[in-house]
C-alpha cells in the first residue's frame, strides 16, 4: 500500500504542475510589480490580464494557508518550536501538491486557436494600384544576422547595404521601371492621377507622413523611461525606415523638413531615433509626448474619424497636412484573440486619443461578417485614401504575440529570421499575403482575424462612413485571397494572378534559397516539461521567449525536411557527437529518455545516397 501511495505521489510531482504553480505565481507577481506599479495603465495590457489573476490567486493561496497556520501556532504556542522544521517541510510538500489544483485551473488552458484551412485561390474584391493587386515580396537571408549579438535593432544585426538592395529590387519589381527614380515617379504619378491631381510626379513642398509601428514603446505615464528603455520587443526597424528616408531624400529629392515619421499613440525611443540624427537631422519625428530631444509632440487637428461603434477620434495635424502617407506595417501576430497586426491595425496609432477604447470594436471585428475598425481606417480620406504606398517590414516576424521575434521554419526561411520586405499599393492584397505567411508558419490565427480583410475587399452596403458625411463606402478597397501551398512559394501561380482577378504575387530571392533539415522539437529558447511546451507558455507568450532551450524529463526529438527533391536514406540523431538513433522513415524522431543533468549539443544529419548531406544542431539543457 505504501509503495502504491508513493508511486501516486511521485507521479503527481513528476508532472511539475505543483512546482510550476509556485514558479509561475512568483513570476507573475514580480512581473506585475515591475510593470504596473510604474505605469498603472499597463494593467489593461493582455499580458497583465493574464498575470494579475494568477498573482492574486497565488497571494490568496499563501495568505489563506499562513493565516490558518498562524492561528494553529497561537493555540499550541511554544510546543510547536521543537517540531517547526518538520512542519515547514510538510507544508511545503503539501502546498506543492495542492498547488497542482491551482495549476490545473490557471495553466492548463489551450492558448491555441482552433486550426482552420483557408480555401486557396478564391479571390474576392477588386485589385487596386498602378499594377492592380500586385504584391512584391523581396527576401534576402543576409539582411539580418542569424545569430544576434545584442538586441535585434542594433546596427550590427541589420545589413544596411542589403536592405538598400532589397528596396531597389522591390520598387523596380513593383513598378516595372529600370531605376529607382523612375519607379518612385511612376508611383507618384499613378497616385496623383487616381486622386484627380493631374498626371504628375512629386512636387517640391508637398509633405509626406510615414506611419511606423511602435506599439511596444511606452506611454505618456512612462514619460522618461519610455525614451530610455531598451529591450528586444519587435517594433519598427530603424534601418528599414532609414533606407526609406534615403530613397525619399536622395532619390526622389524630397526636403527633409517635408517628411514626418510618426506614431501618435506611442513614444519614439532613443534606440529608434538615434540612428537618424546625423544623416537626417531635419526630418520631423512626432510621438505622443514629445518628451525627448528631436521628438515633437503630436498636435490635434479639427478632423475626426467616426468609427461604426460610435467611437470618435481626432486626427493629428501631421496626418491632415500630409499630401501622401506611407504605411509601414510589421509582420506580426497580436495577442488579442490570436489575431494579426498588419497594415490595418498599424493605423491605430494615427489618432490622438487612447487606442484602448477601440479594443471592444476591434474584438467584435474579429467575428466573420462584423464591421471592423481597420476598414474604417482604410477608407478615411486622410488615412487610407492618402496612402501612397504600403511597405511591409518583415525583417523579423513574430508568431506568438506582437513583441517577441521568432525564427520561421517554413521554406525558404529554414529556422532563420524572415528577412523580408513587401511592396504594394493594394492594402487588402498586401495584408492578405503577409497574413498567409503568418498563417502558414503557425500557430494559426483565428479565422476571424482576417475578417477586416474581407470587409475591405467587399464592404457591406451603408456601413462605413468614417468622415460622418453621409457618403458610405461603396467600392472595394482591394483584392483578398489565400495562397495555394501546393505551389512553390517563389511562383506567381501561388495566387490567382491578374488574369483571374486575383493577387499578382511577385517573389524575389529564390537564388538565395536552399534545402534544409530542421529540428522542430525542441525549439530554440523554449521550456519543455516531460515532452510538452511548459505551462509557462501562456505567460511567456506575452513576455519574452525562454532564455535557453531547457528540457525537464523525457522528450521526443523531431526533425523535418524543407524543399528536398531527393529521397533521404536515413536521419541520424547525435548527442554530444555520439550516435543515438537512426530513423529511415518520416516523420523523423527519437525518444530521448536517458538520464541527464547538464548541457548538450544535439545534432541531426540527413544521409542521401549514402552521404551525410544536411545538418542541423541545437544547444540544449536537460534535467531528469
Amino acid at each position: 500500500m505504501k509503495k502504491i501511495c508513493k508511486k501516486k505521489f511521485l507521479s503527481r510531482i513528476k508532472n511539475l504542475k505543483g512546482f510550476s504553480f509556485h514558479i509561475i505565481g512568483i513570476a507573475c507577481l514580480v512581473w506585475f510589480l515591475i510593470r504596473v506599479i510604474p505605469a498603472p495603465q499597463r494593467s489593461q495590457y493582455p499580458c497583465q490580464q493574464i498575470s494579475i489573476p494568477i498573482a492574486l490567486g497565488y497571494i490568496a493561496f499563501w495568505g489563506t494557508l499562513f493565516h490558518g497556520l498562524s492561528l494553529w501556532i497561537r493555540r499550541v504556542r511554544f510546543k510547536t518550536a521543537a517540531i517547526l522544521p518538520t512542519i515547514i517541510v510538510i507544508f511545503v510538500i503539501t502546498f506543492t501538491i495542492s498547488g497542482m489544483v491551482f495549476a490545473e485551473n490557471y495553466f492548463n488552458i489551450d492558448s491555441k486557436s482552433d486550426p482552420w484551412n483557408p480555401t486557396p485561390k478564391e479571390p474576392i474584391g477588386t485589385p487596386f494600384g498602378m499594377n492592380p493587386g500586385r504584391v512584391v515580396w523581396i527576401w534576402n537571408p543576409d539582411a539580418t544576422e542569424e545569430n544576434l549579438d545584442g538586441f535585434w535593432w542594433k546596427e550590427n544585426n541589420n545589413n544596411q547595404t542589403i536592405l538598400e538592395e532589397m528596396y531597389s529590387k522591390g520598387l523596380r519589381e513593383f513598378t516595372g521601371e529600370l531605376d529607382d527614380y523612375s519607379a518612385w515617379n511612376a508611383i507618384f504619378q499613378y497616385f496623383n492621377t487616381n486622386n484627380d491631381r493631374g498626371n504628375r510626379g512629386y512636387q517640391t513642398g508637398e509633405k509626406i507622413a510615414i506611419k511606423i509601428n511602435l506599439n511596444n514603446c511606452g506611454s505618456p505615464i512612462d514619460f522618461i523611461n519610455g525614451y530610455l528603455k531598451k529591450d528586444n520587443d519587435r517594433d519598427a526597424n530603424p534601418y528599414v525606415v532609414k533606407t526609406l528616408l534615403d530613397q525619399l531624400v536622395n532619390i526622389v529629392g524630397i526636403e527633409q523638413d517635408d517628411i514626418t515619421i510618426y506614431d501618435a499613440s506611442r513614444q519614439i525611443g532613443n534606440w529608434f531615433y538615434d540612428p537618424f540624427v546625423i544623416e537626417f537631422p531635419d526630418v520631423h519625428f512626432i510621438d505622443n509626448t514629445g518628451g525627448a530631444s528631436g521628438r515633437e509632440k503630436v498636435q490635434p487637428s479639427s478632423e475626426k474619424i467616426y468609427f461604426i461603434d460610435g467611437t470618435i477620434r481626432t486626427l493629428p495635424v501631421c496626418v491632415v497636412d500630409a499630401d501622401y502617407i506611407i504605411n509601414m506595417p510589421l509582420l506580426k501576430k497580436h495577442p488579442i484573440n490570436n489575431g494579426v497586426t498588419l497594415s490595418g491595425k498599424n493605423m491605430f496609432g494615427t489618432f490622438i486619443e487612447p487606442v484602448k477604447d477601440l479594443h471592444p470594436y476591434h474584438e467584435s471585428g474579429q467575428i466573420m461578417g462584423n464591421p471592423a475598425p481597420q476598414t474604417d481606417l482604410f477608407s478615411h480620406k486622410h488615412i487610407g485614401k492618402k496612402t501612397l504606398l504600403y511597405i511591409g517590414d518583415g525583417t523579423y516576424g513574430t508568431l506568438q504575440d506582437h513583441r517577441t521575434i521568432s525564427k520561421f521554419n517554413m521554406y525558404p526561411f529554414n529556422d532563420d529570421w524572415t528577412n523580408s520586405l513587401f511592396f504594394s499599393q493594394d492594402p487588402v492584397a498586401i495584408d492578405s499575403v503577409m497574413y498567409d505567411f503568418l498563417h502558414t508558419e503557425g500557430p494559426c490565427p483565428i479565422e476571424g482575424s482576417q475578417n477586416y480583410i474581407h470587409q475591405a475587399a467587399e464592404p457591406p452596403k451603408d456601413t462605413y462612413d468614417p468622415e460622418n458625411d453621409g457618403e458610405f463606402l461603396s467600392e472595394s478597397l482591394g483584392v483578398h485571397e489565400h495562397w495555394d501551398t501546393n505551389v512553390s512559394i517563389f511562383s506567381s501561380d501561388r495566387y490567382s494572378g491578374p488574369d483571374n482577378n486575383g493577387i499578382e504575387f511577385v517573389a524575389n530571392g529564390e537564388t538565395n534559397a536552399s534545402s534544409s533539415i530542421l529540428i522542430t522539437q525542441p525549439m530554440e529558447n523554449k521550456l519543455y516539461l516531460y515532452g510538452e511546451e511548459s505551462s509557462f507558455k501562456i505567460l511567456w507568450k506575452y513576455i519574452y521567449s525562454f532564455p535557453a532551450t531547457l528540457i525537464i524529463g523525457n522528450i521526443t526529438v523531431k526533425a523535418q525536411v524543407n524543399n528536398l527533391t531527393e529521397n533521404i536514406d536515413q536521419m541520424k540523431f547525435f548527442l554530444d557527437g555520439q550516435l543515438q538513433h537512426i530513423d529511415e522513415e518520416s516523420p523523423y524522431k527519437w525518444e530521448w529518455n536517458q538520464k541527464s543533468f547538464s548541457r548538450h549539443l544535439l545534432n541531426i544529419t540527413a544521409s542521401i545516397n549514402g552521404e551525410d548531406m544536411l545538418y542541423a544542431q541545437r544547444i540544449v539543457w536537460k534535467f531528469q
